[in-house]
């Protein structure tokens, strides 16, 4: 792609730049709630401090506001130890302790073990390379998308492949244990409903923010929908995105989420209807929803504590 490995490509920027033009859609022409062009003072914007997911937030908002802007656009960052936009094994111990024994399991797991020498026999891949199916997947999708040629093998394992590479996911983050979901995202998800209070109290600073965008990874997407119950078992494609709506009823004053992955609506588990009353939302998030004070003291503990 004319660029160094883990990076974006020109096809990557592509299809950001689609997402900031459907996005455009939605929330500029269908409905006018943003304004046409790029006003700091409505739009905030936020990336993981690496080089492909900060080019992200640049072509989506290029696609979003068709490179009309009124003044500089600022993708803030945090540096690695703080940041909460993805399962941090850095920053918090405790969540490197809680999963650290099931990276390690993960691959002698009996199907998945199976499949795996199987694969890894069939491309020539040493056992001791240490190659899984995420990393396959992650090599298959990219040569796919680029329209790259994959070894002759993979044609036979697409869906194994696929279908490995989720059931590492899930056994890592095993979503019936809610700890490790609550280290992963439980940060992030506090964020983001604390954004939607303070709108409906007034009390946020920037009284005239209207959109929060946050460019993160497929593994922020995973966990959070675990924590949603909407994971579709699919490993998410490039340029997914899962979006929260505040809705106000203009009579009555009452608040609605709404939330929709890859431009469909969903409806929550614990949710009365698509348009999720505030509460019965707040009541979903909260198994999983951590302050950051909570956050920091729990990861810095040393995980002898039972699992809630």
């Amino acid at each position: 792609g004319g660029t160094f490995p883990g990076q974006l490509t020109k096809v990557g920027m592509q299809q950001l730049y689609e997402l900031g033009e459907r996005l455009r859609k939605t929330y500029i022409e269908e409905t006018p709630f943003l304004s046409p062009t790029f006003i700091p003072t409505e739009v905030y914007v936020r990336s993981t401090n690496i080089v492909r997911t900060i080019e992200s937030a640049r072509c989506l908002i290029a696609g979003l506001f068709q490179q009309k802007q009124k003044d500089i656009v600022s993708i803030l960052t945090t540096d690695a130890e703080s940041e909460i936009l993805y399962p941090n094994y850095q920053g918090c111990k405790l969540l490197k302790v809680l999963l650290s024994p099931r990276w390690a399991e993960v691959s002698t797991l009996p199907g998945i073990a199976a499949d795996l020498q199987s694969i890894l026999s069939a491309l020539g891949i040493e056992a001791h390379q240490h190659v899984d199916f995420i990393l396959i997947r992650d090599d298959m999708v990219a040569r796919e998308t680029h329209g790259l040629p994959s070894p002759p093998v993979l044609s036979s394992w697409r869906n194994t492949v696929e279908e490995r590479a989720v059931d590492m996911i899930c056994h890592l983050y095993e979503p019936s244990r809610r700890e490790k979901l609550q280290l992963s995202v439980g940060a992030l998800l506090h964020v983001l409903l604390d954004n939607i209070e303070k709108k409906l109290e007034g009390s946020s600073a920037e009284a005239n923010r209207k959109l929060f965008l946050y460019s993160a990874h497929d593994t922020t997407l995973i966990p959070c929908l675990m924590a949603l119950e909407i994971f579709d078992m699919k490993w998410p494609p490039y340029a997914a995105d899962v979006t929260l709506e505040l809705h106000q009823n203009r009579k009555t004053g009452d608040a609605f989420v709404k939330v929709s992955y890859m431009g469909q609506d969903q409806l929550i588990p614990g949710c009365s209807g698509v348009y999720c009353p505030l509460q019965e939302f707040k009541q979903v998030v909260s198994t999983y929803t951590l302050t950051s004070e909570l956050y920091h003291s729990r990861c810095t503990s040393t995980g002898e504590q039972a699992e809630p």
